[in-house]
């Protein structure tokens, strides 16, 4: 993997990460550079201010805070395994290689998930049937929404997984209402 590859995926999971965290748990908070909303209470003086609260965070800190006003931005986007997976397929990332960064970044990744839902069968083939999303979704390509929790998805005949990420599998499903493909693991699923 190319440098410019490798610098371009570290500031794509940095951004994430900042995006998620919550502003009480940012060093920006925690040094009183913003609120619990994210507004910026202070320009930042000291070189450790400069550290947490430099141009870099504040892009993610705007678009957190407009993310925040939509009706939606506060809710979870997907499931963290789907995002992966997503990030997987769009940067040829291999497993090994998101867990290098996810590493570096100091992302803890619990990769030990046990799917007991009674709606796998042989271990990882999703039954047929139509179940209800537990998480909002949105569109990898264009950040919109396409699927509310609660919506309704299509799990099609001999539904097996596309992907397996960190021992959880990674399952492509249609949303009844849009009929747009959407990528979830079997926790993201609810009868």
């Amino acid at each position: 993997m190319g440098l410019t590859r490798i610098a371009d995926t570290i500031y794509a999971f940095r951004f994430l990460k900042l995006l998620v965290t919550p502003w009480e748990k940012t060093n920006a908070y925690k040094l009183g550079i913003v609120d619990e909303k994210g507004k910026k209470l202070k320009k930042p003086e000291t070189a450790e201010e400069k550290d947490v609260y430099n141009i870099f965070h504040k892009l993610v800190y705007n678009v957190k805070r407009l993310l925040g006003k939509l009706p939606l931005g506060q809710t979870r986007l997907a499931s963290y395994a789907a995002a992966l997976y997503l990030i997987k397929e769009n940067t040829g990332l291999s497993e090994k290689e998101i867990e290098e960064v996810l590493d570096k970044l100091e992302l803890d990744l619990d990769k030990s998930e046990e799917v007991t839902e009674s709606w796998i069968q042989d271990g990882e083939i999703l039954h047929p049937g139509v179940y209800a999303l537990t998480e909002d979704f949105l569109s990898p390509s264009t950040g919109e929404t396409i699927a509310l929790k609660g919506t309704k998805v299509r799990v099609s005949e001999n539904c097996e997984p596309v992907d397996r990420l960190f021992n959880t599998y990674i399952y492509e499903v249609t949303h009844v209402q849009t009929s747009q493909p959407i990528y979830v693991t079997a926790g993201d699923l609810q009868r």
